[in-house]
């Protein structure tokens, strides 16, 4: 369905106005970012602007309604044996192709095929005041320029509502394979630095009290003479682990104890902290769970070279990422009045200066 007009009229109304907007679609991500209660914001629903509009198999790309269910994307790919390479979250099959891109929000292949911004290619855009552009193309060879649309992801739309969204894909691994095994965390930095070095085909590696989960992806030739270099105490498990990791449905995200997101070195030390962790990304995704308030660990996480954020504190006020420097803070302005000049597209959402 195309409700770009009706939306339109929407921003160039409010803007008019001056009236900020809340965009929303199926609302799965709404704890995610600062949390922006103020009741003068006006939702702008865009989960009825969707559909597939152009999926070219042989191109290994798609462009669809950022209102489009991310389940029906990952179907339609997997009928030609392709797939979104970041392995998003679908969060109960309601997640949106446009908050997908807004949040950046991946899973666990993430460090070895990529970020959301690696696989886009374009979006077409509508900015504060309502005018609609293009930022990139439709399929690679045509993106040229300034890649523009590359902010579009993870700025939670402060910059502007995506109407259409374009993406490169990656064909799915010919087969995959999961293993487990008990062992301590210098074991466990050494295997994965001993797989990376010899080029092995990981796609997940995530490690939680004394276990390591380890997932192999491509021909069944390279996971065979790769199972055959791991530890003969590994055996092999079931891939439902790397859903419920991404989907946060393991026991570990149960509670309502706060939840900070820590994104470090894939080596940085585990043992220098309070609290509960469990790891992905090989080590460099860092989920945990503890009682300390934000700037300690963000603090922690500084010592150990990277950010943190809090990802979900229901009591937490203010910022929920790590500070910027004044000079990308500066540039976070700068994009923002450029394109969306009257500030009504999700003020505070990113940053509270935003």
């Amino acid at each position: 369905m195309d409700n770009s007009e009706k939306i339109q009229k929407q921003i160039i109304s409010a803007a008019r106005d001056k009236q900020a907007l809340q965009i929303v679609g199926n609302n799965t991500k709404a704890f995610y970012g600062c949390n922006v209660s103020d009741a003068n914001l006006l939702p702008l629903n865009v989960a009825d602007h969707n559909g597939i509009l152009d999926y070219q198999p042989t191109e290994l790309t798609i462009n669809a309604r950022a209102g489009t269910p991310l389940n029906e994307i990952i179907s339609t790919l997997a009928e030609q044996r392709q797939m979104l390479p970041f392995e998003p979250p679908v969060f109960d099959n309601r997640a949106t192709l446009g908050g997908c891109v807004a949040s950046a929000l991946v899973g666990p292949r993430r460090p070895w095929t990529g970020a959301v911004r690696d696989y886009l290619i374009g979006t077409r855009i509508l900015t504060g005041d309502g005018k609609e552009i293009r930022l990139g193309g439709k399929v690679m060879k045509n993106v040229a320029g300034y890649d523009l649309f590359r902010p579009m992801a993870g700025a939670l739309g402060t910059l502007g509502l995506m109407l259409d969204i374009t993406l490169k894909l990656l064909p799915l691994p010919e087969h995959e394979a999961s293993y487990s095994m008990s062992m301590d965390i210098n074991s466990m930095q050494q295997l994965l630095r001993d797989l990376r070095r010899r080029s092995m085909p990981v796609s997940a590696a995530s490690y939680h009290q004394g276990q390591l989960f380890l997932r192999l992806s491509g021909s069944t030739t390279s996971i065979d003479d790769a199972a055959n270099y791991l530890p003969a105490e590994m055996k092999e498990t079931t891939a439902d682990y790397w859903h419920d990791l991404n989907e946060h449905k393991l026991s570990f995200f149960d509670d309502s104890t706060p939840l900070y997101r820590l994104v470090v070195p894939t080596y940085a030390p585990y043992d220098t902290f309070a609290g509960e962790c469990l790891a992905d990304w090989g080590g460099a995704l860092r989920w945990i769970k503890t009682s300390l308030s934000l700037g300690e660990v963000q603090k922690h996480a500084a010592d150990l070279g990277g950010t943190a954020s809090a990802y979900r504190n229901d009591t937490q006020d203010g910022d929920v990422f790590s500070p910027l420097p004044g000079h990308l803070l500066d540039l976070h302005k700068r994009m923002k009045m450029v394109m969306d000049p009257a500030g009504i597209l999700n003020p505070g959402r990113l940053y509270r200066d935003l």
